[in-house]
């Protein structure tokens, strides 16, 4: 460390590391302060080659429709901007043409296709991190699902299928907007320019977010299987135990809501709380589980639901240890 005309400190970076980054005398670099005290160096962005943007997917009619989604969905995480799928001089299977346009459709956000031909489909994703950030996509998402569990249980007092068959579509569109934030999570990692803007803190926070992502969806998943129980319902479920349902149903939400609003505030004690709560939740469904009797009309389909309630209390339990683990220096001290 060297002191350069009285205010300003200077340190040599090795050649090597230099040559390795391709970065040259005069460009500027990113500096910036983690919260452990270290500092990390960040190059300057440079305007990367087409082709380093474009993936490349060659199709054959052997590949199953299931197995071109999931070179697309790899495609589209890893931060591709053109997503191409060609043959090799034969046509495109109309059934796997239409597996990528309603893919395009219903799962990911920001994507169109803009070419297409019997050989080559070109998917381009047009949203940039700016027109939907993160925290407008988590709320989004996090509100959906919530949504989604009042629904299901709304729809399973009634007995209403209908209703029920429009929370399981509500499950798209939580899975959509889950795509698209792991996709920008993915890029953060290594980007800091969109860290920043993300408002996330450090690269090690996109871990913390990742696991939220995957546990909203996962709530929504037992939202959309409440509902779909409904018609396999005989009748109506008793009264008394619908109550018992809704009230525990109102308690995992509850956590549910408490959990990403401690991730949210960095709140560590209330994700204290939150885990504290979902003990009680847990607790609550054991009990109803061992008074209800094999013989109760529905046993099975109340069983199954119970279930669906513990787990989405027990998902909000990740979500607040992000908000534990992430905050811990706030209430720690250090020698």
């Amino acid at each position: 460390m060297q002191l350069s005309g009285g205010s300003t400190y200077i340190i040599s970076i090795p050649k090597n590391w230099i040559d390795e980054f391709k970065i040259k005398s005069g460009e500027n670099v990113t500096i910036v302060k983690n919260l452990n005290h270290s500092l990390t160096l960040y190059p300057q962005e440079k305007q990367e080659q087409g082709k380093k943007h474009t993936a490349i997917i060659t199709s054959s009619q052997k590949d199953s429709g299931d197995s071109i989604k999931r070179k697309i969905i790899a495609a589209y995480l890893a931060g591709y901007k053109i997503i191409k799928i060609k043959t090799k001089g034969i046509r495109i299977p109309i059934e796997q043409f239409n597996i990528i346009r309603e893919l395009v459709r219903v799962s990911m956000i920001g994507t169109e296709i803009v070419e297409s031909s019997s050989e080559l489909i070109t998917i381009q994703v047009l949203t940039r991190l700016p027109e939907l950030s993160f925290d407008t996509a988590l709320k989004r998402m996090y509100l959906m699902a919530n949504n989604m569990v009042q629904e299901a249980i709304e729809s399973l007092s009634e007995v209403d299928i209908e209703h029920g068959n429009g929370v399981i579509d509500m499950d798209d569109e939580v899975d959509r907007f889950g795509l698209y934030m792991r996709r920008n999570l993915v890029l953060a990692v290594s980007n800091a320019s969109i860290l920043q803007d993300m408002g996330l803190r450090k690269p090690s926070d996109c871990l913390g977010y990742n696991t939220i992502v995957s546990r909203i969806e996962r709530i929504a998943d037992h939202a959309s299987l409440i509902a779909k129980r409904i018609k396999f319902i005989d009748g109506k479920i008793e009264p008394k135990i619908m109550n018992k349902i809704k009230n525990i149903s109102e308690k995992s939400v509850e956590v549910f809501e408490e959990s990403i609003t401690a991730v949210q505030t960095h709140d560590f004690e209330k994700g204290e709380r939150v885990a504290e709560k979902v003990n009680l939740v847990i607790e609550e469904e054991k009990k109803i589980m061992s008074n209800l009797k094999e013989s109760e009309k529905n046993s099975t389909i109340i069983r199954f639901v119970l279930e669906d309630l513990r787990r989405i209390a027990e998902y909000s339990i990740d979500i607040s240890e992000v908000a534990i683990d992430e905050n811990i220096q706030s209430i720690i001290s250090q020698e």
